[in-house]
This record gives C-alpha cells, structure tokens and sequence, in this order.
C-alpha cells in the first residue's frame, strides 16, 4: 500500500507540474525523493505506514523528523488518501482524523481539535473530503466535514461542516459560493 500511495502521491505532482504523460516507477521516485515537495509526503507516508504496522517509535520518530525539517507537523494516526499535495510545508499542523483523495493544503495550515487531545478523539477533529483546497493560514477545527471539491480561503478559521462543492471564506469562515 505505502508503494501505490507515494506512486499516486508521485503522479499527481508529475501532473501539476505539468508532465501529463509521465507515470511513476521506482526512478522518478528515487529521483524526486530530495524534492522539498515530496520528501515530506514520503516521511509523513513512511510514519503512517510504521505506525500501522505497529511501530508507533518509529512512527514519531519521522515525524517529529518531519516538524524538524519541514516544519510540518502531521499525526501518523490521520489517513490520507492518495495524491495529497504540499506546495509549502511551514508552520502546518495536519491532525485531521482523514484526508481524502487529491487534497491540497498551503503552508500555515491548521487542521485538528479545538480542545487539548492527548488521546486523539478522531469525533474532536476534522473530516476532509476529496479534492479539497485548503488555503494558507487556514484553521479547520473540530469534529467537522469537509464535502468533496471544498475550497476554504486562505486564512479562514472555520469551526461547522462544510457540504460539497463549496467555497468557505473569513473569520469565521462562511461560504461564499456554491457551484451544485
């Protein structure tokens, strides 16, 4: 599974930057692994994968590799779909109980409880749907969902649920278009 989650991780990056034709194989992985937008994906992947497989010292281990390096914070216990996506990693904490497929989240980011969680509740943190834009500086706290193809704005602190196909916006964060 660790393999075909960094391949798709891997492939959408390919994509983004334009390189539609190109699929992932072990050589593109290897040569992007010193890439600043991909090693954290392979750690953070790496942490998921060691901690499900009962390793949880070495599961902290790389992630505390991760905040140390990166300055990106995200428990092993969140599972994340595949093709996750981190222009800039800085200052972004990701304590989410689930990210779904092809998510994006710009630096500064906080996703995770609104109370202290040592036991981490996955009822006390967010949901995210598939597709999801997560602007900088954003903060997306509590046991709330995100829909699929929801964009939240950069630095909006939103608190409720969000449905599909929505666009949230400000402090607090509302929505401010619609496409259903």
């Amino acid at each position: 599974m660790l393999k075909e989650l960094l391949y798709a991780d891997l492939e959408r990056q390919l994509h983004l930057s334009g390189r539609t034709d190109e699929k992932a194989s072990m050589l593109r992985l290897l040569c992007r692994l010193p890439h600043p937008r991909f090693l954290p994906i392979v750690l953070c992947r790496s942490s998921r994968s060691a901690f499900i497989n009962g390793l949880p010292a070495l599961a902290h281990l790389l992630s505390y590799l991760n905040q140390i390096i990166f300055g990106i914070e995200i428990s092993p216990r969140c599972a994340i779909g595949p093709g996750i996506f981190f222009p800039h990693t800085s200052g972004t904490v990701i304590g989410a109980s689930k990210l779904g497929r092809d998510v994006t989240i710009f630096q500064g980011v906080t996703l995770g409880a609104t109370q202290i969680d040592m036991k981490y509740d996955l009822a006390l943190r967010p949901e995210v749907g598939d597709f999801v834009v997560v602007g900088a500086g954003a903060k997306v706290l509590g046991g709330i969902s995100l829909g699929d193809n929801v964009r939240v704005g950069a630095n909006a602190v939103l608190l409720r649920s969000v449905p599909a196909n929505a666009t949230v916006a400000g402090v607090p964060a509302r929505e401010v278009h619609s496409s259903q």
